[in-house]
């Protein structure tokens, strides 16, 4: 049975379009997995490059927001937000839109994860707290897939 995955983040995307991507790397068949910003708009070419140190492409667009998935009346089993609650993003908003557009159907989960714009680092610094954050969606990823993971076998 395949579950059916939403990453959702503020701005353009570009931490919910990582995640797929990590989701996507660990080759778990049984997952579908969808990403979606609040906006559109142009990802940054250093969030572009970490990823292509690890073999991974990240596009340089942004992908659908969170409405036309919703628009699209597309099914998910879980819809994760990935937004940082102490910065300056509007996270209360897109909470309360995700659980507005799909808390009906699917479980929501928060990943309290700092987004690009925010490290204020130059240089050598700015790179290894742009690691972090890729970092610690890595961590969630993997956390994530092997809850899925137990749950599925739980029901076998």
């Amino acid at each position: 049975m395949s579950t059916n995955v939403l990453y959702v983040c503020t701005y353009w995307g570009v931490r919910s379009q990582i995640a797929k991507l990590l989701t996507d790397a660990l080759g778990e068949s049984d997952l579908y997995v969808e990403s979606a910003g609040f906006e559109t708009g142009t990802v940054g070419e250093l969030p572009r490059q970490l990823l292509q140190e690890r073999g991974l492409d990240l596009p340089a667009e942004s992908p659908d927001t969170l409405f036309k998935c919703a628009r699209r009346k597309a099914e998910y089993d879980y819809v994760i937000t990935l937004c940082n609650q102490h910065s300056q993003e509007n996270y209360s908003v897109l909470y309360k839109v995700v659980d507005m557009l799909f808390g009906a159907r699917s479980e929501i989960v928060h990943w309290n994860i700092p987004d690009f714009m925010s490290i204020t680092a130059s240089g050598d610094e700015r790179i290894v707290a742009a690691r972090e954050i890729v970092g610690t969606i890595e961590t969630e990823v993997c956390r994530f897939v092997q809850q899925v993971r137990e749950r599925q076998i739980g029901t076998d």
